[in-house]
């Protein structure tokens, strides 16, 4: 038996799981003791567990070396854990919810678990109580909502080859194409060309198909580009305003449409985040502006910069639930 089994304190696991990277906390509660003096003790970090972009096998072990590296922060052997909220990318269809269960219960990950769609946890951070529109804007993008009816709604991440708008990879694509209609003349010049060569290190326009192309992961590439956007629109290139204003309308859109179906839009709770709304706090107001212009009345807007701090908390509830 571990030290685990044998000690006072219940352990539970929080983990965020998104296109870019996974994200463990292991958190300690001394039995008999409030919620608030949960304590986080362990923290890890690894690649992307979404398996539409690396696949089940690769996904799974990005979560154990992210556990892993939790338990190892925390000076702690890696044991069973009380209970734990896995809220990962894309958990929400069936065939990657079942692999990660499967995977679960074999690992014996925790007495208790559940799996949820990474946006879920947002919307339990920070105090909050589970109920309103989460907006992410990362690597790729969704808007997913619940009421207090306990109905819930969705928008977006469709994946990035023909959807996740006002992500970091459409906003990317977009530079690009951008940049390819300035070179072949078809469309407005832009900074955004040179922006391109020197991020990539090239010296020529026609080098960058190589450059993307020829990566393993092609999409992080691309991804990687979407600073170029905001930092050429605050220039004032109008090509880049009009890359970023685009981006800001299709990610209101889906909040908005969220919010609609959940009759949420006269007092709406909006947790936001993401790479792309939490670095670029003028973006986030623009969005916002957009959202309330559609006639969506904002309660309150949360950017939730640590989403696995939400999973911690639903791995909590958890265990106090089995425990009554």
């Amino acid at each position: 038996m571990s030290n685990l089994a044998s000690s006072q304190t219940a352990y539970i696991l929080g983990i965020d799981g998104g296109g870019t990277k996974t994200v463990a906390w292991l958190a300690a509660k001394v039995d008999g003791s409030p919620q608030r003096d949960l304590i986080i003790v362990g923290k890890g970090v690894s690649g992307t567990s979404s398996q539409r972009a690396i696949g089940p096998v690769e996904a799974t072990h990005n979560l154990d070396a992210a556990i892993d590296a939790a338990f190892m922060d925390a000076g702690l052997p890696r044991a069973t854990v009380a209970s734990a909220c896995l809220g990962l990318a894309g958990a929400d269809r069936n065939s990657d919810r079942s692999v990660i269960i499967e995977w679960a219960q074999f690992s014996r990950l925790a007495d208790r678990f559940e799996v949820v769609n990474d946006a879920v946890p947002l919307l339990h951070a920070n105090g909050g109580d589970g109920c309103g529109v989460a907006l992410i804007a990362g690597t790729g993008s969704l808007a997913w909502g619940r009421n207090s009816r306990g109905e819930i709604a969705r928008s977006g991440g469709w994946g990035y080859l023909f959807s996740d708008e006002g992500s970091a990879v459409s906003i990317g694509r977009s530079v690009l194409q951008a940049v390819s209609r300035a070179v072949d003349g078809r469309g407005l010049q832009t900074c955004l060309v040179a922006d391109v060569l020197a991020s990539l290190q090239l010296s020529s326009p026609q080098e960058i198909v190589n450059a993307v192309y020829s990566q393993e992961v092609p999409r992080a590439v691309v991804a990687g580009l979407a600073a170029l956007a905001f930092a050429a629109a605050g220039r004032g290139d109008a090509v880049a305003v009009d890359i970023v204003r685009h981006a800001a309308t299709e990610l209101a859109a889906m909040a908005v449409v969220t919010a609609r179906r959940l009759e949420l839009d006269s007092s709406l709770f909006l947790a936001m985040t993401g790479a792309v709304l939490i670095q670029n706090p003028a973006f986030r107001r623009e969005v916002i502006a957009e959202i309330e212009a559609a006639g969506l009345q904002i309660a309150e807007a949360a950017v939730v910069e640590n989403a696995v701090a939400g999973a911690v908390n639903m791995a909590n509830r958890l265990a106090k639930t089995v425990n009554k």
